[in-house]
């Protein structure tokens, strides 16, 4: 029921004096403002859904290539650096209080994915793929897709060339940072939403 149809079913079961035909009852009148006032303050209470900020869902995978060519410490060391990258640029990473944060070398349906973005309450998903191809030290791919599916953006870091990959994690990050940045506050990685500072 709407606010305006509430207030006037109370507004009419109201008793008033005998002259109520008038349409003048100060009893009416002034339980009607205050009905007004109550439920025009509340209007957020009113749908906690809507009310509830956004929040991305993190969950890092390590591709079979990855696994038989490089080490597990590479694939953590990234996923936990993206992580506080993203953390410390003030994107609003929801939690999982069951799971904590995934780090998997299991490959998930993205239907699965986005039921574990929900159970979260996120509003969206972020997919970190670390790869190891045969042309590349290390290429990293970040998939981020809203509660549909839809995929809302994607982007590639890698490292190649050289003799060795031992500076490949370190290259390839700084170059996904940058990338990243300027998704930080757009569709699909919104910022944490800071507490209003009392009033003194």
């Amino acid at each position: 029921m709407k606010r305006k149809g509430l207030v006037a079913l109370l507004f009419a079961t109201l008793p008033c004096a005998a002259n109520a035909g008038l349409y003048r009852c100060p009893i009416r009148e002034q339980i009607r403002a205050t009905l007004i006032r109550s439920l025009a303050a509340s209007g957020q209470a009113q749908d906690p859904v809507g009310a509830k900020p956004d929040g991305v869902y993190y969950i890092a995978y390590r591709t079979p290539a990855h696994v038989s060519r490089s080490s597990p410490d590479v694939f953590h060391d990234v996923a936990n650096e993206m992580l506080d990258f993203l953390k410390k640029s003030d994107a609003n990473i929801v939690a999982d209080p069951e799971r904590g944060t995934i780090e998997t070398n299991e490959l998930f349906s993205l239907d699965s994915l986005l039921s574990l973005t929900k159970n979260a309450g996120a509003t969206s998903l972020v997919y970190l793929t670390v790869d190891r191809p045969a042309a590349s030290w290390l290429k990293l791919t970040f998939q981020c897709y809203d509660l549909s599916g839809k995929i809302l953006w994607e982007e590639h870091a890698s490292a190649m060339g050289g003799f060795s990959g031992k500076g490949a994690p370190a290259k390839t990050m700084e170059n996904l940072r940058k990338k990243l940045s300027r998704r930080i506050g757009q569709p699909g990685l919104p910022k944490a939403q800071k507490p209003a500072q009392a009033v003194r």
